[in-house]
């Protein structure tokens, strides 16, 4: 095996800093000839020393990885090959390596990061699809990390629209987690990657999440936050990538609902609002010289009675309705409010937001 690659795949299972990886290269088997004096000088905190110390114990500990790797139909990246994103260099702590399962030049595209809370709305589910899609149409990556909730509507949005998506995981990638997304990542995996910097066998634990947060922020080109509470995971993604200078921009939500009150913090602190996705489609892909997007051909515009036209303006301009505010605006009797309600859901118009509810699509 290549010294610098066992060099590297020690350091990055030990979490040592990149630093160590640097001040390495130019005679990589330091690392296992000198002793933890020399692991010290190099950066490595007491609990990386350990850690180290344990796999040089197991002897072929590198080589085993490799062949788990390949076995898993895998890839290894180190910080010199190209399919490591440059953008992830910005970060003050940036990988040492990346596994990835499916196509690692995806890592390398331009692309638009969608994120929010695993416990969003309907509505933000909605637009995080409809977002992944219009990015995946107008030739960018969609980033993400893979979790329930924005981050699978984004995922799956993108894969919809025929796209390239990148799930950046707090597991090893032979661990499914959630597991109800064993399919989504095979889809992803397919088309995309799934990326991890953890080593084989680990499990998910609370604070690897946010730490993979900031390979999301270091990665993309510009970051949309579509529902977020104030101390949700995205809005240290958003903070991460601020302090990168990325492009952010957020989704706004209602300021009656704390499940958005990150998003609107957001909003409120400069980001870019993000309020017409074809506009900001447009807007995001000028500087890649890609103002002529082809979304495909229109669907016609289904054909209304007068009574489903008002009813779907009223949902367009007020927003998310109860069916007790639909018969108060629109003046109709209730069986025929009903009837409205369910030709405008079965023209993929509006849908149900909540009990008795209903809101238009974007």
């Amino acid at each position: 095996m290549d010294d610098l690659l066992k060099a590297t795949l020690l350091l990055n299972a030990c979490r040592a800093p990149f630093s160590a990886w640097e001040a390495l290269k130019d005679d990589p088997t330091q690392l296992w000839t000198c002793g933890e004096e020399t692991w010290k000088k190099l950066g490595l905190r007491p609990s990386s020393c350990s850690a180290l110390a344990a796999l040089l114990d197991l002897r072929d500990w590198p080589e085993r990885e490799l062949e788990r790797i390949a076995a898993k139909g895998a890839h290894f990246l180190t910080p010199d090959d190209l399919s490591y994103s440059p953008r992830l260099k910005d970060l003050r702590q940036p990988p040492v390596g990346l596994y990835v399962l499916g196509k690692p030049e995806a890592l390398t595209r331009p692309s638009v990061a969608i994120v929010g809370t695993r416990r969003c709305t309907l509505y933000a589910k909605t637009v995080a699809e409809a977002l992944g899609k219009a990015a995946a149409q107008a030739g960018f990556v969609v980033l993400s990390g893979g979790a329930r909730g924005v981050d699978g509507a984004g995922h799956a949005g993108c894969l919809n629209g025929g796209g390239q998506t990148v799930a950046v995981l707090g597991t090893s990638l032979d661990r499914v987690y959630p597991a109800e997304h064993r399919e989504l990542f095979a889809r992803i995996a397919g088309s995309g990657a799934l990326v991890s910097e953890y080593p084989f066998n680990t499990e998910g634990a609370a604070w690897r999440f946010p730490e993979r947060n900031r390979l999301i922020a270091g990665m993309a080109s510009r970051l949309v936050v579509v529902e977020s509470p104030e101390d949700g995971g995205a809005m240290i993604t958003a903070r991460l990538a601020l302090e990168l200078g990325r492009e952010i921009w957020s989704v706004p939500c209602r300021i009656t609902e704390g499940v958005g009150k990150g998003s609107n913090i957001l909003l409120r602190d400069g980001a870019n609002p993000l309020i017409d996705i074809e506009d900001f489609i447009g807007k995001i892909s000028s500087p890649y010289g890609q103002l002529l997007i082809d979304f495909g051909p229109p669907n016609p515009a289904p054909a209304l009675s007068t009574d489903e036209k008002i009813v779907l303006s009223l949902l367009q301009r007020q927003g998310g309705r109860t069916v007790d505010e639909l018969l108060a605006e629109s003046g109709l009797d209730f069986p025929v409010l009903q009837t409205c309600l369910l030709e405008l859901a079965a023209a993929h118009l509006i849908v149900p937001s909540g009990p008795g509810r209903y809101s238009a699509l974007p």
